[in-house]
């Protein structure tokens, strides 16, 4: 009974029928294939590839080191024995005729360096169409030919070290296309090369050596040289020309990037798909003459194997997961029924949590998912009503807030002051974060002077805005007696330490301007210096004298700083929401961006600079959230007060 019970529960059915066809399908597919088999079976053929590269290149290796074995021999028996012209053109047939991979070989030398008598001795023997021992002998010697304008010439003597040519088509030798090897040659004590003896090997016959490399069906070889001109290759014709100019313009980036792993002596094997074809290719180098040997095959013939492995096992997988799906089918069709109509009561309740769902007739997770989501239909109520109450005390207090911000804006003078007919100009701007925010200007004038004051209550919100009401009316109650800067901020201090529990601290600036005079007097308290522009327009920062913060400190001394502006300079003051302004990658506005702001406004006036400041702000913080209240404040002296 308790094996009944059990098995009646939905998720063990589940599990019970999946496992077992799931079960069933992989075993059947674990037994019939071999998952390292087919790694295997790649890697043999990865391999097979790599060795027929490697194997190609070491027999065409070993037959142009034999020709470069027979050539510096040849050029040694030149140095030492300096043979006469006939001997020498023995040596030449015999070296020819005793390596059937060289097609001719040429004797070449700087004018009268080898037979005084004549101006230049060249001497040319190749193969020609005869058989045997019957070899065609060249004179090279005449403007004809002009052996000493030939490259193959030219750069053994320039290097004076021996060296493969790239691949030409020489005129003198039957218009065959083919490689030289030069040795240089000297006489004993001598740096400079005299003269040079080479062998030519036909393009032709390197074909023949590297035809016989086959991987797969229709894979073929490559072989190209030191600048990437084709040596040997099945389906191009003129043997001579770079290889990136037999190729689609589109495909040539591709294809440049092989060659320059290959040029430059690498070994590798990568996929290198061509149009329509999947294909692989392995390369090495021919380390004798710098050349490189590529070889190129498709992918479905070097891994036929793994193919039909993986067509297998496709099979295999297609046809359990077919039976799987039938099972699944039949089994949700059976056992989902209770769980579509919970479904569709549940999505009823989206518009009415007062219909009512269906009873649980189950003890199994059916039945516990029907409780569950009569119990969350019930909490959901509970949350309807109390997120009600919660949404309605949240525009209460939005309101509040929004009448507490206006009656905060109320409390600041205007933002502008003096202006035409006034010896001054002074704008202020402050944007606070929140709805209501700790920073406050305050400015008027008195027996003849500006009066003026800036500050930055610490944190936001209700407490700070509060706090900066304090401030406001105990600066304006001290200046109107206070002459002095420095004597306004100690009473204020004093008057901002008594009750402040909760440890609230200002910071700010206090000052006054002389409109007969242009005098400026101010005090810092924990504050930033304000900016000086000068006449010329260039700003620069105060050095100034600060004191402590207000409000921690009864005691505290402010000095007085004192300075002398002439008409046209300005005072800029700023709040650290200004300079500590954070853009979306974190980083701060900074000083050096406000004198920069401030350059670019130039001599135009209070209200220019001010709304500068705050346009170079907003730009730099564009897609960051402001982080404090932006508050700045410009005083510009225009000319003195008419004296009366």
């Amino acid at each position: 009974m308790r094996a009944m019970k059990g098995f009646s529960s939905l998720t063990t059915r589940l599990i019970f029928w999946i496992l077992l066809a799931g079960g069933s399908v992989f075993a059947a597919t674990i037994v019939t294939s071999n998952g390292l088999a087919r790694q295997t079976a790649l890697r043999a053929a990865e391999q097979e590839a790599v060795w027929a590269a490697q194997a190609s290149a070491g027999r065409l290796q070993a037959v142009l080191r034999s020709v470069e074995e027979a050539t510096e021999l040849l050029g040694g028996a030149v140095e030492a024995l300096h043979p006469a012209p006939e001997a020498l053109a023995d040596l030449q047939r015999r070296m020819i005729l005793s390596n059937v991979a060289v097609y001719g070989s040429a004797a070449a030398f700087e004018p009268r360096a080898y037979r005084p008598e004549r101006e230049r001795f060249g001497a040319y023997f190749f193969r020609g169409a005869a058989a045997g021992d019957q070899l065609v002998e060249a004179d090279l010697s005449g403007d004809r030919y002009r052996y000493w304008e030939r490259p193959w010439y030219t750069a053994a003597l320039a290097s004076g070290q021996p060296a493969w040519s790239e691949p030409y088509v020489d005129e003198g030798g039957g218009g065959v296309a083919m490689v030289t090897y030069s040795v240089p040659v000297r006489r004993p004590g001598d740096a400079r090369p005299f003269g040079v003896v080479t062998a030519d090997v036909p393009l032709a016959a390197l074909s023949k050596m590297v035809s016989e490399v086959r991987v797969g069906r229709t894979g073929f070889a490559v072989v190209i040289s030191r600048e990437g001109r084709v040596l040997v290759h099945p389906g191009i014709a003129g043997t001579t020309a770079l290889l990136l100019d037999q190729v689609p313009a589109e495909r040539r980036p591709l294809v440049a990037q092989l060659v320059a792993k290959m040029v430059s002596g690498q070994t590798g094997f990568e996929r290198f798909d061509a149009p329509g074809r999947q294909q692989w290719v392995t390369y090495a180098p021919v380390q004798a003459s710098g050349w490189a040997l590529m070889v190129v095959y498709p992918e479905a013939e070097l891994a036929e194997a793994v193919s039909r492995l993986r067509r297998w096992q496709a099979s295999l997988a297609l046809g359990g997961l077919g039976l799987l799906a039938l099972v699944v089918v039949a089994l949700s069709r059976r056992l989902t029924a209770p769980l579509r109509e919970l479904a569709g009561a549940a999505h009823g309740l989206a518009g009415n949590l007062e219909l009512p769902l269906p009873a649980a007739r189950s003890r199994d997770e059916l039945g516990a998912l029907t409780t569950a989501l009569g119990d969350m239909r019930a909490a959901l109520v509970r949350h309807v009503a109390e997120l009600q109450e919660t949404t309605a005390a949240k525009a209460r207090l939005e309101g509040e807030l929004k009448v507490a911000r206006r009656i905060q804006m109320d409390m600041l003078p205007a933002g502008q002051a003096g202006g035409a007919g006034t010896p001054y100009t002074l704008a202020a701007r402050l944007e606070p974060a929140r709805a209501v925010g700790g920073d406050l200007y305050d400015h008027f004038v008195q027996d003849g002077r500006v009066f003026f004051m800036l500050a930055d209550v610490s944190g936001k919100g209700v407490g700070p805005a509060l706090f900066m009401a304090r401030t406001k009316t105990l600066f304006e109650a001290v200046a109107v007696r206070e002459g002095d800067p420095a004597a306004i901020l100690r009473e204020v201090n004093r008057g901002l330490c008594r009750e402040n529990e909760a440890g609230m601290f200002v910071t700010g600036i206090c000052g006054w301007l002389d409109l007969g005079s242009g005098e400026l007097a101010f005090a810092l308290a924990g504050h930033d210096p304000p900016v000086h522009v000068r006449a010329e327009g260039l700003p620069e920062a105060f050095t100034a004298e600060g004191g402590p913060v207000l409000g921690l400190l009864e005691a505290a001394d402010f000095p007085l700083n004192r300075l002398r502006l002439v008409p046209g300079e300005s005072l800029v003051a700023f709040t650290d929401g200004i300079s500590e302004a954070l853009d979306a990658q974190g980083e701060l506005f900074g000083p050096e961006r406000l004198l920069a702001a401030l350059t670019a406004a130039g001599r135009v006036g209070a209200t220019s600079l001010a709304d500068a400041t705050v346009s170079a702000v907003r730009a730099f913080a564009t897609g960051a959230p402001q982080s404090d209240d932006l508050t700045v404040l410009a005083l510009t002296y225009r000319e003195p007060l008419p004296s009366s």
